[in-house]
């Protein structure tokens, strides 16, 4: 039964899943830790997404780009009590992209390209026979390149620019985006004509030559203006993040009643400090600088047990802290990330047919999130998802392959906390294959 079992088990983690909740890829398992002694796996998996949206104005989008995920894993023991796996993976992820027209359209122009590489050992050591212990270090790796565009962020994005170039030029803190922004007229006459007395009362006047000056008011509404105007032309809001790599850790328990089928096993990935060379691009101008920020902690809870002759009930639930995920990048001076709390939920059942053949369901759940609106950049609000697969077993090799279809929440993509686009009624469809070798 314990051999059954087992291999039903391996389905739900080769088919895969289809797309997670925030910048979530992988799902960062590392049950391969329990694979058989000296056993090789190879992961594929495409993902389809169909996620659409209309602005105010009657735009359409179609945002989700298709992406692959690619996994490894070697394991192997020292002893019989302390064996070892050697995992690749690719934890997190983004592929958004509006390519509508930035002038005529609220998110025009805006994308997202985020990609990450994780080399992880991981090591086990079986205190007795139903508990064990592990603990791993990783390599980690994470790029990224983002664009901001489209009439939705021209006004905030211009704005703040004027404004911190204003603040730098008069040497003072109290220019803000929202007085400038009245200054130039974008809040009506009246506003404006206290913006302007508000900015001279505290700022003095600017040589204009021939020994002339002009109020400060005047000038800055001209510069404000001219930072309006030469959004859309010089390319919007460009952010392009490096390659870093830096050192992570987890630590985990398990519990095993092998004769059932049974195990538990938590595993808890610590957060890892990043720092990476920047460039930005905005108003004709380029910015080099670092940015520092986290890939964020997370905690896996993955259950299996034996419910009847080759048949195998799993359930697992993953929390991961987005929220303390904050890039902000020097001349933007604002959150790029800007995400809540992921909680993923799966339950799912394995049957063994006969000696070669495998399937399983799992159902795959995560909840909405708190926030009226969500980043343009991730235009969902929690998700609902089934995976099918199958599984083939020929001696020493196995391969196994899934579907998965989830319907993804309705959300109202927000620049500042005010909706600009609504996404209803999406979905991503994922297929993927798992090859495993043991020798």
């Amino acid at each position: 039964m314990k051999r059954t079992l087992l291999c039903a088990s391996a389905l739900a983690l080769g088919a895969g899943s289809a797309m997670a909740g925030g910048l979530d890829r992988s799902g960062q398992s590392v049950l391969a830790i329990f694979d058989a002694n000296n056993t090789t796996s190879v992961s594929f998996g495409h993902v389809m997404p169909s996620v659409t949206g209309e602005d105010a104005a009657g735009n359409d989008y179609d945002v989700g780009e298709d992406y692959q995920q690619y996994g490894f894993s070697y394991t192997n023991q020292i002893n019989e009590q302390f064996n070892y796996s050697l995992i690749f993976d690719q934890p997190y992820g983004a592929d958004v992209d509006y390519n509508n027209n930035p002038a005529t359209s609220a998110l025009g122009g805006t994308f997202a390209d985020l990609n990450s590489r994780a080399l992880t050992f991981v090591g086990r050591y079986k205190v007795t026979d139903r508990f064990s212990v592990f603990a791993g270090i990783k390599a980690e790796q994470v790029n990224a390149e983002v664009g901001l565009n489209g009439t939705a962020y021209r006004t905030p994005i211009a704005l703040g620019a004027a404004a911190a170039t204003a603040n730098n030029t008069f040497g003072t803190s109290n220019i803000t985006p929202q007085l400038l922004g009245a200054n130039a007229g974008l809040a009506g006459a009246a506003a404006q004509a206290q913006a302007a007395g508000v900015l001279d009362s505290f700022l003095p006047p600017v040589p204009v030559g021939g020994g002339a000056t002009a109020p400060a008011s005047a000038v800055l509404a001209n510069q404000t203006n001219g930072a309006l105007t030469n959004f859309f032309p010089t390319g919007g809001y460009r952010f392009e993040m490096e390659d870093d790599t830096r050192p992570g850790y987890l630590i985990g328990a398990a519990y095993e009643i092998p004769d059932i089928a049974l195990r538990f096993a938590a595993t808890y990935h610590f957060e890892i400090e990043h720092k990476a060379d920047t460039t930005e691009r905005l108003l004709g101008q380029t910015i080099r600088d670092e940015v520092e920020y986290v890939t964020p902690q997370s905690l896996n809870l993955e259950f299996q047990t034996g419910i009847a002759e080759g048949t195998l009930l799993t359930a697992g639930y993953r929390w991961t802290e987005f929220s303390a995920v904050d890039v902000v990048p020097t001349a933007l001076g604002a959150d790029l990330v800007n995400l809540e709390d992921s909680h993923r939920y799966t339950l799912g059942v394995g049957r063994q047919f006969n000696d070669k053949f495998a399937g399983s369901i799992t159902l795959i759940y995560e909840p909405e999130g708190d926030s009226d609106t969500v980043s343009p950049l991730g235009p969902t609000d929690g998700q609902f998802g089934v995976t099918l697969g199958m599984r083939y077993v020929n001696g020493p090799f196995n391969i196994s392959g899934g579907i998965n279809y989830t319907k993804l929440g309705d959300a109202d993509a927000g620049v500042q906390d005010v909706a600009v686009a609504s996404f209803e009624d999406n979905s991503v469809v994922g297929i993927g294959f798992k090859a495993q070798m043991n020798f």
